[in-house]
């Protein structure tokens, strides 16, 4: 339902099945923001009259004459219907155009080094087995934090290589703590007892890559002796006090698709509270040994796993929280992207490469993506430059622009999907990932849950 007065109305979204009791739920979507609201028959209505120009009194008439309601009826209907619409923007002038992102530095992301003591065979920072000794100077890292803080900067991670081998890692972690919210990638080889005490009164997050649940796959793909060195660091830490602020990271690949659920399992019985699954990427490391551990993974593939995560997640079975690595679905755009209601990170965060190349994500990190150099610019400067804004515009205009999108129901809230995924996955940002077909799936099927569930609810 197009709208060309003030009030955004474009969509209008009702189930085509008869076995959805509510029969007269309607689901409005924004013109150009993420945002939705429930109304039954009588609140479209209503909200069709608000579109026009209507002002609430005379809606509000006009519905009481209708129906042979009592004016006070009446105008609480009307009233109810108005203020969730505001609340969602739906009433804004300004919400005819699109929120465009300007870049602030909220965060960092490090590879301190590419120092590694595991030969993974899907490492995406290691492009060859030649044992190099790129570190990111320690000096620099400090001057960066400084900048970060400096500017109202929250978090930092910091990765590798093994980011445990920088020779300074310690000086690096006692510097930042106390400043920042601090994530520590590792694969927990080399955490001893000494180090869990450490990294426990830094009151540091920790997350550690597992990626099997035995020892016979994790090592086949990362080292051998990597698995059982892993699970007692994950014991030491949770020893220390850290286990809240622990998770694991698996990696998908053929080599352990059918051992996904059991990594779940795994995590529940470790008592860790959160575990992350990523795509594998064609890059780095996992190129030269594609044949090995990519070759024959297919999109279904991860789509299969995905319905067992939501299946696991609707039924509350697992007692873990499960992050599957699809990016794009969401019914509402987390807190902290809410001010221009773009949930990418691209244009908040900055990674930086043991060279010190800038880089506007860990999945852009080619050269003509690269923002400068922190040996040579400020933050503030990478964070603002042109290379920057640009990218932060196609956030906004990929929905838009990418032909397929444009008319797609779902556009405000998938956003065109992960644009580094479509980097990888179609070598241009100006395309949606693979993942886009399955995304409207998953979308349908939610609106069809909500609406079956109760016509009448509007969201939180």
């Amino acid at each position: 339902m197009s709208r060309t007065s003030n009030m955004s109305l474009h969509f209008v979204y009702s189930p085509g099945y008869s076995e959805i009791t509510s029969g007269n739920g309607h689901i409005l979507f924004h013109t150009n923001r993420s945002r939705w609201v429930v109304v039954n028959d009588t609140g479209l209505e209503i909200a069709d009259h608000l579109a026009k120009g209507i002002i609430p009194d005379d809606v509000a008439s006009i519905i009481a004459s209708r129906y042979a309601l009592t004016l006070e009826r009446a105008l609480s209907d009307v009233s109810y219907i108005h203020d969730h619409l505001k609340t969602n923007h739906f009433l804004d002038i300004s919400g005819d155009s699109v929120v465009g992102r300007v870049p602030r530095l909220d965060s960092l992301y490090l590879h301190l080094t590419r120092r590694c003591n595991l030969s993974c065979l899907q490492c995406y920072y290691r492009t060859s087995d030649a044992d190099t000794r790129t570190d990111l100077p320690t000096a620099r890292i400090f001057t960066m934090i400084d900048e970060l803080t400096a500017h109202g900067g929250k978090s930092i991670t910091l990765s590798g290589g093994e980011p445990l081998l920088h020779p300074d890692i310690r000086k690096i972690l006692t510097y930042c703590a106390p400043k920042l919210t601090v994530r520590l990638l590792t694969n927990g080889t080399m955490i001893d007892r000494e180090w869990a005490s450490f990294l426990s009164s830094m009151n540091i997050f920790v997350q550690i890559s597992i990626d099997g649940s035995t020892r016979e796959i994790h090592d086949t793909i990362r080292s051998p002796g990597s698995f059982d060195k892993s699970l007692r660091a994950i014991a030491l830490l949770q020893d220390a006090g850290l286990g809240h602020r622990l998770n694991l990271c698996t990696t998908v690949m053929n080599t352990n698709l059918h051992d996904l659920r059991n990594i779940i399992s795994l995590c529940e019985r470790l008592g860790v509270p959160q575990v992350r699954f990523l795509p594998l990427r064609n890059v780095g490391a996992a190129r030269r040994h594609w044949d090995a551990i990519g070759a024959g993974l297919t999109t279904a593939d991860y789509e299969q796993f995905y319905d067992i995560t939501e299946d696991l997640r609707s039924s509350k079975e697992v007692s873990v929280d499960v992050s599957c690595g699809l990016s794009g679905f969401m019914l509402k755009v987390p807190e902290e992207f809410s001010d221009d209601d773009i949930w990418c990170p691209i244009g908040r965060q900055l990674v930086v490469d043991t060279n010190g190349d800038a880089f506007p994500c860990v999945l852009m990190m080619r050269e003509e993506f690269m923002l400068g150099s922190v040996h040579h610019d400020a933050l503030l400067d990478i964070t603002r430059s042109r290379k920057m804004d640009e990218l932060c515009g196609a956030l906004s205009e990929r929905r838009s622009k990418i032909e397929k999108c444009a008319s797609c129901t779902w556009r405000n809230l998938c956003q065109a999907g992960c644009m580094g995924q479509a980097l990888d996955h179609t070598n241009t940002i100006w395309e949606t990932d693979d993942f886009c077909n399955y995304r409207q799936h998953l979308y349908q099927r939610a609106f069809d849950k909500i609406l079956g569930t109760d016509s009448r609810r509007l969201p939180e």
